[in-house]
């Protein structure tokens, strides 16, 4: 005799709960801050930095771009320099954990034996150093974010971020990496932290139908020195 309560009680129960979980999932999205200012805020700030550990990673295949990964950190005080390791795929060839430094606008790698060689100008090949450059860098990329709109809250190394879409100008594109030659504004995400300064800690640019570019930042202003490699 008490089956059919017991059985009613336990689905008004269920149903509650799945309300509850309804409403408690989409509450964060009702106070997200506005993203055109956020992104204002966060351009500011990421032009006067001077220093900042990136970790890159490149999904899928962008033609003219032959780096996989990269990790290293970039300054741009007493000048403009980078140093680290990466991944390229590099005549036909994958090469794992290559050293590089730019210093001087100039590229120097680790391609075989750990012995750095002199391979020119930094922007022939990819200059990661752009990255911190207030005219043509990271910055130049949030300022250039159309349509933007923030999606919802994610941490990052720690952070909790604001996660905010929309498209970016293909001479902002171009600007951080000119092997992409972007025609036409690309899909772009950025991921900003809601408080303090509002730091960048990762963008996302779909550079390519089947390609993206992943830019994590971490260490803001972490003092860096770049030392150049004998050749």
């Amino acid at each position: 005799m008490q089956t059919r309560p017991v059985a009613i009680l336990a689905a008004l129960i269920a149903v509650l709960a799945l309300v509850a979980g309804c409403s408690s999932s989409s509450e964060p999205a009702k106070d997200l801050p506005d993203a055109s200012t956020l992104l204002t805020q966060s351009t500011e700030t990421t032009k006067n930095q001077t220093s900042v550990h990136l970790r890159l990673t490149v999904q899928g295949e962008i033609p003219g771009l032959a780096l996989e990964s990269l990790e290293g950190d970039l300054t741009n005080v007493p000048a403009v320099a980078a140093a680290g390791e990466a991944n390229l795929l590099f005549m036909g060839q994958r090469l794992q954990g290559v050293g590089f430094v730019v210093i001087d606008g100039i590229l120097y790698a680790a391609i075989s034996a750990g012995a750095f060689q002199d391979f020119g100008p930094a922007a022939d090949v990819y200059d990661v150093a752009a990255i911190l450059s207030p005219e043509v860098g990271l910055a130049n990329v949030l300022a250039n974010f159309s349509d933007p709109k923030a999606e919802g809250r994610e941490t990052i190394n720690g952070v909790e971020t604001v996660r905010i879409t929309g498209s970016v100008s293909a001479d902002a594109v171009n600007g951080i990496a000119p092997q992409i030659g972007a025609t036409e504004p690309v899909p772009g995400t950025a991921w900003i932290a809601e408080e303090g300064d509002h730091e960048l800690m990762q963008i996302t640019l779909q550079t390519a139908p089947e390609g993206s570019v992943t830019m994590t930042l971490s260490e803001w202003g972490k003092p860096v020195t770049v030392t150049k490699p004998a050749v």
